[in-house]
């Protein structure tokens, strides 16, 4: 897997992105538990939990392989930002 991402995890913090930023953390697996990440809303108490294994993700309670999860949410990652897109057509007008 991946290297674990280092965050400051301040509530509310908007001074990367001009949005409260997602606060992530990371707990090791234990006995038959899965190791997973908890995500919390920046700005409030509302949080996903994300499992990982080898054999897939459980995203919200929801079970898939990984390639299913990629099919699903990469071209939701790769939607662009519309003011850059604006910004963009303007130069070129």
């Amino acid at each position: 897997m991946a290297t674990i991402l280092k965050r400051k995890n301040k509530f509310y913090d908007g001074s990367r992105f001009g949005q409260p930023q997602i606060r992530v953390y990371h707990k090791k697996g234990t006995g038959k538990k899965s190791p997973r990440y908890l995500l919390k809303c920046g700005c409030c108490d509302e949080k996903i939990e994300i499992y990982y294994g080898v054999d897939g993700l459980e995203i919200g309670g929801v079970n898939g392989a990984v390639e299913d999860w990629r099919e699903i949410l990469l071209p939701l990652l790769q939607i662009k930002h519309r003011k850059m897109e604006n910004s963009k057509t303007r130069k070129r007008e």
